[in-house]
């Protein structure tokens, strides 16, 4: 069964406060100056560059490494406690959350060098979520006294709130064609759809379901069901051409144990995801029809956080073999792992 709602968008001015984005910049300036913003592009690597967030328990900043290729720079300053880190579409910016008291959604130019601060009071425990054409942010916000989602244009600024609810909203993805954001809301079972000028909601599925992904042809959504027993991985797909009509489900990872933190190969075939063992936490892949799982990762220690390079041949992943949380990167069979990071802090959410 599912339900559509007709809404009309409504459009927000800048929610930036004048003193707020005064305050940032004299801080980014302060820190150009000091040499605190450090960009370059890479070189002697044959593997696209890695974002990841690196903490020491007070600060936490955004970095940026190309496997093989310089050392790693850092895109935020010392003082910073980055929250999540995402790559626009073919790796021309970077947008991060910086949280604090008023958390505040960032941009970096990887070409110009360049940081922008795009909109502030952001929720920080949602990452940004990246139109395909690389012109639009979705994000979480309380701008109007509830979390909702809204989208802001990176040419103009401009900001438009897309739902509507009393609820929090926890965003998921967009689709590949630009016309759907997939998402979930507190206190409600199932995913639901929305377009990105905020009208026409429609829900997928009933159950106890988050996380969702879109596949890179955007034909079919991977997600996290908790069936009671623990969680397992789904993938929907329509049963004709558009998601307003039926779906079908199938449980492509349900064993015993919980999985999470499912991600696409680039040609949609296969999806990469962790299963929580007892003792420890591996990393597996599976067709999307359920067939050919196998596992990865064999370190006796937790393995988390698999996103696949954009040609589909690497995983880069987090584990704890050597203690704290760094960052490597395997061939898509689990062979050659190599540590990308030997930080004395915390390096966690890779995105390549």
């Amino acid at each position: 069964m599912k339900l559509r709602i007709d809404n009309l968008p409504v459009s927000l001015g800048a929610s930036v406060l004048h003193w707020l984005a005064v305050f940032f910049v004299a801080i980014v300036c302060g820190a150009v100056t000091a040499g605190c913003f450090v960009g370059q592009w890479f070189g002697g690597g044959d593997l696209p560059q890695i974002a990841y967030i690196s903490s020491d328990g007070q600060h936490a900043q955004a970095w940026i490494s190309e496997p093989g290729g310089d050392d790693p720079v850092s895109i935020s300053p010392p003082n910073a406690v980055a929250k999540s880190i995402r790559w626009s579409p073919e790796q021309r910016y970077l947008a991060w959350v910086a949280g604090g008291d008023v958390p505040l959604l960032m941009l970096y130019d990887i070409e110009t060098k360049e940081t922008q601060l795009l909109v502030s009071g952001v929720d920080e425990s949602q990452p940004p979520v990246w139109a395909p054409e690389a012109d639009r942010i979705a994000y979480v916000s309380d701008a109007a006294d509830s979390p909702d989602i809204y989208m802001v244009e990176l040419g103009t600024g401009d900001q438009t709130r897309l739902t509507f609810s009393d609820e929090r909203e926890k965003i998921g993805d967009w689709s590949p064609d630009g016309q759907w954001l997939v998402f979930t809301q507190e206190g409600r079972d199932g995913l639901l759809l929305r377009n990105p000028t905020g009208v026409n909601l429609i829900e997928l599925t009933d159950g106890q379901d988050d996380n969702p992904l879109w596949s890179p042809k955007g034909d079919r959504i991977a997600f996290l069901r908790d069936t009671g027993e623990g969680q397992d991985i789904y993938v929907l797909r329509p049963t004709k051409d558009d998601w307003a009509d039926d779906t079908d489900e199938l449980a492509v990872a349900d064993t015993e144990y919980d999985e999470t933190d499912p991600s696409w190969s680039g040609d949609g075939r296969r999806l990469a995801f962790v299963v929580h063992f007892d003792d420890q936490s591996e990393i597996f892949t599976v067709l999307v029809d359920g067939s050919e799982r196998k596992q990865l990762t064999y370190n006796t220690a937790n393995d988390l956080m698999p996103d696949w390079s954009q040609s589909g041949d690497k995983i880069v992943f987090v584990s704890l073999a050597y203690g704290n949380p760094e960052i490597l990167y395997m061939n898509r069979d689990g062979t050659e792992q190599t540590r990308l990071t030997t930080s004395e802090g915390a390096d966690t959410q890779p995105d390549w």
